[in-house]
């Protein structure tokens, strides 16, 4: 067995694979393997393992950026994790998983994110659960409407910018949601199953949902919402009233919201079909960076004792506070926690007290558990469905 780097010769094979492990079109796969199509591919960070002449297993890194406090940092998106099922349980998604940490150690990348098809599987390699999603199916009818709906129009080119800068300042507000480059904009743009509505106010575009169809399982068809940004409440009122003009005899509705921001509590009547669903994965790579880019301070220094049994360099004590992180212990008040739990805290996704309830994590001393609530406080982690990979 071979690990190696990805070569542009293997753009078939790799496709092949790809397209027989995870779905879609052989064709799809070459146009996601082509730098040229995919604005988000690094082929450099394309790992394959080879056995006797033929590439049976791959995973890609995508480097990406999300937001950590209200700052983009860079991120390695595991993606396309495949392998022939007929060389299966042969430990090759692990080897594949070991080089990408190693690949990402190595360029300085401090955390990494994959949507997981088993979440037991990426556990052992340090990912744990950091985000999840309320999904909504609806009748047009359970939603309430807008006298605002008249401001509504269909997107021009020229919205573009504005639409941007809206995302940037909603993104910046969730920790872990992925920076979206205009590159990328401009491809889901170009979908053919993505159309866009955009709520205008004295000559300003201040809100955005974009939407497609589908199959419904209730109706015929499905009003597939895959985003709404708006930047004011009379703007979210009128793009939630935009599904409402959905024939309720002919349409379901189908939208996702983060869990910090559920749709239910302000319907008619919250009587709907709402399913928490787990989403994305989170890995300090390299715990003292990530650590770095948190712009924090808990008013009193805390030792974090953190266990890491995939990546022995990230073991051992951190001294956070006063703005700082120092290799080492120098304060008495401590906590000792694995790195998987470290990532749940540092995503916002699980507060410190439900954490210790379970066992998970170990304070030394009241006066540490509060330290440790005060320097990782409950956030709003998402990713937005566009994004995801």
């Amino acid at each position: 067995m071979r690990l190696r780097g990805y070569r542009e010769e293997d753009g078939k094979a790799v496709a092949g694979l790809a397209s027989g492990s995870l779905g879609g079109s052989v064709e799809r796969w070459e146009e996601y393997y082509t730098p040229e199509r995919n604005p988000r591919l690094d082929p450099g960070q394309v790992y394959v393992v080879e056995e006797d002449g033929d590439i049976r297993a791959t995973a890609a890194v995508l480097p990406l950026e999300v937001f950590v406090d209200g700052r983009p940092a860079a991120m390695g998106g595991v993606a396309a994790v495949a392998a022939h099922p007929a060389y299966r349980r042969r430990g090759y998604a692990g080897r594949l998983m070991r080089a990408a940490l190693g690949g990402m150690r190595e360029q300085g990348i401090h955390l990494s994110m994959l949507h997981p098809f088993a979440h037991v599987f990426y556990r052992r390699f340090g990912w744990e659960l950091a985000t999840e999603a309320v999904s909504y199916r609806l009748k047009p009818t359970d939603l309430p409407t807008s006298p605002e709906q008249e401001r509504l129009r269909v997107y021009r080119d020229e919205d573009l910018p504005r639409m941007m800068a809206l995302l940037e300042e909603e993104a910046s507000r969730h920790p872990l949601c992925v920076r979206r480059g205009e590159s990328c904009w401009r491809r889901a743009l170009e979908r053919e199953d993505t159309e866009v509505t955009v709520y205008e106010a004295e000559g300003s575009v201040e809100g955005y949902v974009l939407y497609g169809y589908g199959e419904g399982r209730n109706m015929p068809r499905s009003l597939n919402v895959s985003e709404i940004v708006a930047a004011t409440p009379a703007a979210r009122g009128a793009l939630i009233s935009f599904m409402v003009a959905f024939d309720p005899l002919m349409f379901e509705v189908r939208y996702s919201t983060p869990r910090g921001e559920p749709l239910h509590p302000y319907l008619p009547s919250s009587y709907v079909e709402a399913r928490v669903s787990p989403e994305f994965m989170l890995r300090l790579v390299d715990v003292e960076g990530a650590l770095k880019l948190l712009r924090r301070d808990t008013g009193a220094p805390l030792v974090l004792e953190v266990e890491d049994d995939e990546i022995p360099e990230n073991a051992g004590e951190y001294t956070v506070g006063h703005g700082r992180v120092i290799r080492g212990a120098e304060a008495g008040d401590r906590v000792s926690l694995d790195v998987r739990q470290l990532a749940q805290l540092y995503a916002g996704y699980l507060p410190a007290r439900s954490l210790l309830r379970h066992g998970l994590v170990r304070p030394g001393s009241k006066r540490a558990m509060e330290l440790l609530e005060a320097f990782f406080p409950p956030g709003d982690p998402w990713i937005f469905p566009p994004d995801d990979f």
